[in-house]
């Protein structure tokens, strides 16, 4: 058996997959392709194979991992070249690699996310306002935010150590806000960045409009052996 890990990226035909879909794609595409995946043990065999993070419906991304095991050698080349044949318009596998015995999980490895997101602020905001608005909530020692916990039940979590580094520029061919955004993972933790603009709403008052024309791009996600 040997374990391939994979980096692929999603575009704009597929940004409104649900991470459950997106499973069942790349399982079909793996059958297509002839990839001979190994398949667990007992009553409901399922495939041996994971993704290092999920992604949420809209997002796009040049840059997630996953990984599976397949029976017997195939060459990187091969495997990167069968996928892409079957994968649809909007997935796209870049790289891979053989891993070797005791190499951990995608999820234990992860390091950082860096989004690129575009959004409208508010018209009587200025850039120079939204700026100092940054500023002052990245100033803060502690956030706080109401998310839902294992049991269902709503708690306080703070969530200024995932945050590493937030900028904002104008962008040059819309009204929008150019927002990058850098947040790391703490004991395979981390925060969604919608819930972080909406944060900053809170804190310092309404600075952008959050709404469905938000566009939410994964630039970069960071692994351990590339951090």
């Amino acid at each position: 058996m040997v374990k391939i890990q994979y980096q692929f990226k999603r575009s704009t035909p597929l940004r409104l997959l649900s991470h459950l879909d997106q499973q069942r794609l790349f399982q079909r595409a793996f059958r297509r392709a002839n990839i001979p995946i190994e398949y667990s043990q007992g009553f409901n065999p399922h495939p041996k194979m994971s993704f290092a993070l999920a992604m949420s419906v809209g997002l796009t991304s040049d840059g997630e991992y996953g990984e599976v095991i397949i029976s017997g050698d195939m060459k990187v080349d091969e495997f990167i070249s069968r996928m892409n044949q079957v994968l649809p318009n909007g997935l796209e596998i870049v790289s891979a690699k053989i891993c070797g015995d005791g190499v951990g999980s995608l999820s234990a490895a992860l390091c950082k996310s860096i989004y690129q997101i575009k959004i409208k602020i508010l018209p009587e905001i200025d850039f120079e306002n939204l700026a100092e608005s940054i500023q002052a909530y990245l100033a803060l020692p502690q956030i706080f935010i109401q998310k839902r916990n294992k049991r269902g039940k709503f708690v306080e979590k703070d969530i200024r150590p995932f945050i590493e580094a937030i900028s904002v520029s104008p962008d040059e061919e819309t009204d929008k806000a150019n927002i990058k955004m850098t947040l790391v993972y703490i004991d395979q933790q981390c925060v969604k960045p919608e819930h972080i603009l909406t944060s900053i709403n809170n804190q310092n008052g309404a600075v952008f409009i959050i709404d469905p024309t938000i566009e939410i791009h994964r630039e970069e996600l960071l692994i351990k052996a590339d951090s």
